[in-house]
């Protein structure tokens, strides 16, 4: 095994931090995009409006965001989580069976609870492959949600809070859209 993906498998705490640190690792199937790794700033990436995305749930399947999100607990993910779903139209899709393949959108998602002073999120962007939505030409579902986790974070400072939940995806045309909306944050009883 590379030293970076035992180290990333060691350090992930969820499914969405493996990916994301395994993603920055770089891979023998792709040794160019080894060879370009930029150690600097992951964030933002130089791009120029186009396209448009929007900020969704549902865990396999795109879904609308509904007014409350519910925050989910799980046996096997340690931290609670919200999952973040991402549409695109008229941006490239990239691969969703390879998250190293260059040509895959690069999508950043933020969670923002009001009322505390910090992001919840990755500060950098996931390579993800969108998947055709079917009857619906040049509408792209990011291939499954990224979960946002909560880590050590009280679930009663934020339940009932308004959280602000951005999606942005630069594509690999260079082309740049972003979405932002509101929602309410609903612990399970």
């Amino acid at each position: 095994m590379r030293p970076c993906v035992l180290f990333a498998a060691r350090l992930a705490r969820g499914a969405l931090g493996a990916g994301v640190l395994l993603a920055a690792c770089g891979s023998p199937a792709h040794p160019a995009v080894d060879a370009a790794v930029d150690a600097g700033p992951c964030w933002p990436l130089s791009a120029t409006p186009g396209g448009q995305v929007e900020v969704g749930t549902g865990d396999l399947t795109f879904e609308p965001l509904p007014a409350t999100l519910d925050i989910i607990t799980s046996s096997v993910q340690s931290d609670p989580f919200v999952l973040v779903h991402a549409r695109i139209h008229d941006l490239p899709p990239g691969n969703p069976q390879d998250i190293l393949d260059p040509h895959n959108p690069k999508t950043k998602i933020t969670l923002v609870v009001n009322g505390l002073t910090f992001p919840i999120g990755v500060d950098c962007p996931a390579s993800r492959g969108y998947v055709a939505v079917p009857g619906m030409p040049g509408v792209f579902d990011m291939d499954q949600a990224i979960h946002v986790g909560f880590f050590d974070t009280p679930l009663d400072q934020v339940s009932g809070m308004q959280a602000r939940i951005t999606v942005e995806v630069v594509g690999s045309d260079g082309h740049y859209a972003k979405d932002e909306k509101l929602a309410t944050l609903m612990a399970p009883p």
